[in-house]
C-alpha cells in the first residue's frame, strides 16, 4: 500500500490564486452581461450639464427607436448660435447617456443604424433633434432646450440701458440729476450756453423752478461746460467758459454764480492749452500732433457763425 501524498504548501497556494483569479474573472464577465457599464458624465463645470435632463430624454427616445444592443453611427450638426466650444460638451453628454443606455458606436461601415441630431434654435429656446435611420426607416425624436438654460448664469456685470430724461430746442452741454436724502424730491439740472436752469418733478412732470443766467458776455463757437456732482448734490458744481456755479443742487435756491477766469477744460484729463493765446480773443487748443517738432493747435476767432475766424 502506497502511502498518501500531501500537495505541497506552494501548489496549494498556485491553485488558491488560479481559483480567486478565474472567479474574478467569470464575476467581471457576468456583470458585462447583466448590465451596461455607466458611461461618466462630464464634471459640473461643464456648460453643458444644463442639458443634461433634456439629453437624457433625447437619449431614451433614441434607445427606442434603436434598441440595444444597436450599434449606433452618431453625428451631430450646429446651426443654431451656440458657440462651437459648448457644443462639444453637449455633444459628449448626449454620447454618455447613450451608451447608459446600452447603445454602441461605431462608423459608417460598422453602425447597423444612423442617428443625426441637429441642434437649432427659435424663439423660445433651443431644439435637438435626432433623426434614426434603421433597416431603410427613418423616425424622428425631438426635445426643446429653454433658452435661459444653455449656460450658468452670470454674477456681476453691467447692463446698460437707453432712457429719455430730457429733450429741448436749445443746445445743451451738460446735466445732472439729483435727489434728496429721502429721495423724495428729484432735481435735474441742465446747462446751456448762457445759463443754468433747474427744474423739479412736479404732477408727473418736470417744471422750472430757477434760472441763473451767465456772469460773462464771453461768446465762443467751442463750447463746453460740465456739472460736476463727484462730491454729492449738496456740493454740486456746475462750469462753462467764465463761469462758475456752486450750492446745494437739491436746493435750487442755495445755488450761486459767479464771473470765473474758468476756460471751460478744467475736467479733462491732460493739459490740453493751446502753446499761444488765440488772436482775437477766441479759443484754441492743443492736439496730439507735431510738423516739423513744433506742436499743432486748433483756434477759432472770437465771433459768431457770421464771422471769420481770422482776417487776412
Amino acid at each position: 500500500m502506497r502511502p498518501i501524498r500531501r500537495p505541497s504548501i506552494p501548489l496549494l497556494r498556485l491553485f488558491l490564486l488560479a481559483f480567486i483569479l478565474c472567479a474574478a474573472a467569470c464575476g467581471f464577465a457576468f456583470s458585462q452581461t447583466a448590465a451596461p457599464a455607466r458611461v461618466p458624465l462630464p464634471p459640473a463645470a461643464s456648460p453643458s450639464i444644463e442639458w443634461e435632463d433634456e439629453l437624457r430624454d433625447l437619449a431614451a427616445e433614441v434607445a427606442k427607436l434603436a434598441p440595444p444592443p444597436a450599434r449606433i453611427d452618431l453625428s451631430v450638426s450646429n446651426i443654431s448660435s451656440i458657440p462651437a466650444e459648448e457644443l462639444a460638451p453637449i455633444q459628449s453628454v448626449l454620447k454618455a447617456q447613450l451608451a447608459n443606455h446600452g447603445l454602441r458606436f461605431g462608423n459608417s461601415d460598422t453602425a447597423d443604424t444612423s442617428v443625426l441630431v441637429t441642434v437649432s434654435e427659435g424663439v423660445e429656446g433651443y431644439v435637438a433633434v435626432a433623426q434614426v435611420r434603421r433597416n431603410g426607416d427613418e423616425q424622428t425624436a425631438m426635445v426643446t432646450v429653454p433658452r435661459e438654460v444653455r449656460s450658468a448664469p452670470r454674477v456681476g456685470g453691467v447692463v446698460l440701458d437707453a432712457k429719455l430724461i430730457w429733450q429741448q430746442p436749445e443746445r445743451m452741454l451738460d446735466f445732472a440729476l439729483s435727489s434728496g436724502a429721502d429721495n423724495s424730491q428729484n432735481t435735474l439740472a441742465v446747462l446751456e450756453p448762457q445759463r443754468l436752469v433747474f427744474y423739479s418733478w412736479v404732477q408727473s412732470q418736470w417744471r422750472s423752478v430757477r434760472q441763473l443766467d451767465s456772469e460773462s458776455a464771453f461768446t465762443s463757437r467751442d463750447w463746453r461746460g460740465h456739472i460736476d456732482l463727484s462730491s454729492g448734490a449738496p456740493a454740486g458744481d456746475a462750469r462753462w467758459p467764465h463761469n462758475e456755479c456752486k450750492g446745494d443742487f437739491t436746493q435750487p435756491a442755495s445755488v450761486d454764480c459767479e464771473a470765473s477766469e474758468h476756460t471751460g477744460d478744467a475736467w479733462i484729463s491732460g493739459d490740453l492749452r493751446a502753446p499761444f493765446p488765440p488772436p482775437g480773443g477766441g479759443d484754441a487748443v492743443s492736439i496730439s500732433l507735431q510738423c516739423r517738432a513744433h506742436a499743432v493747435a486748433l483756434t477759432t476767432g472770437g465771433g459768431d457763425w457770421t464771422e471769420a475766424d481770422f482776417t487776412p
